[in-house]
């Protein structure tokens, strides 16, 4: 049966000032840190990672699940009650009818069903970022309570019955992506920006991508809520510690963060927040 592989050590991670910590994703690409997605599992080894802006205090934690997955592997129609972010980081998925690349991005609003992932065949690594983690398992028709994909005996997959929206999905397999309200395609271009909630709601996740050109600064500063700084691409450089491609800052609430400064070829930044008060920076 399949098998999810799910670390739970943070790589390579470094509180450089209070509350403030230079965090690395693991290596290893679409194939995971040691091949783990390239082992003959049948239907097939996934890898995973996540990163967590929000602790137990807080009402809900945003999540950032690092997927590693096989290539050709199948993941049928399912939602999660909590709007979610997708990133194609390496490799290429099909979902519904969207063959995605790496800086594509797909926003799905809660509790609507979606997909199904089909992995390219090559793998695929993805950030499914999770706006309410406690909102993330979803569900999945019962129709495919026997789907190989789904077999790991290690992970609590629900099988429930659709809601009155998502019976339109009865008796398919696909869920066209273009012309459904409710999702939304975006790429890993400046300036863009999604919330991940309504936009009445306060307590939205909100993704926006960044960029800095070579040299520039950004001066010290803080955030009223939890707030995570991603590198795409490039390099930046915090406190004198290095930050290249795939490097992230993971910043507690009204944290003073120290001048970050791009590298040579500039960065672009995936930036996350838990709520809307942890957007925009606040003088240090």
């Amino acid at each position: 049966m399949p098998r999810t592989l799910v670390t739970t050590e943070r790589y390579r991670s470094e509180e450089i000032s209070p509350g403030v910590f230079l965090e690395r994703f693991y290596p290893g690409g679409k194939d995971g840190p040691n091949g783990e997605v390239l082992f003959d599992t049948p239907g097939g080894q996934v890898w995973s990672d996540i990163v967590l802006l929000g602790d137990e205090k807080d009402a809900f934690q945003l999540a950032v699940p690092d997927i590693r997955l096989p290539a050709n592997q199948i993941w049928p129609l399912h939602w999660h009650d909590c709007w979610v972010g997708i990133v194609i980081l390496d490799g290429a998925c099909m979902i519904g009818d969207w063959w995605m690349k790496p800086g594509d991005v797909l926003i799905t609003e809660g509790s609507l069903e979606y997909g199904p992932l089909v992995i390219g065949p090559k793998g695929c690594r993805m950030f499914e970022i999770f706006a309410k983690l406690h909102l993330s398992p979803g569900g999945y028709s019962p129709e495919y309570r026997d789907h190989p994909t789904l077999q790991d005996g290690r992970v609590p997959f629900v099988f429930t019955e659709r809601s009155a929206l998502n019976k339109r999905n009865d008796g398919r397999q696909t869920l066209p992506v273009d012309g459904v309200k409710g999702l939304t395609k975006g790429r890993l271009t400046p300036g863009a920006q999604w919330d991940l909630g309504k936009a009445s709601d306060a307590d939205r996740g909100i993704m926006k991508v960044s960029q800095l050109a070579a040299g520039q600064s950004l001066k010290p500063h803080a955030y009223a809520d939890w707030h995570g700084i991603l590198v795409c691409e490039g390099s930046l450089e915090i406190a004198g510690r290095p930050a290249d491609k795939d490097a992230y800052l993971r910043i507690r609430p009204y944290s003073n963060v120290d001048e970050i400064k791009a590298g040579p070829k500039g960065a672009l930044l995936l930036e996350l927040a838990r709520t809307t008060s942890g957007l925009s920076p606040r003088p240090a």
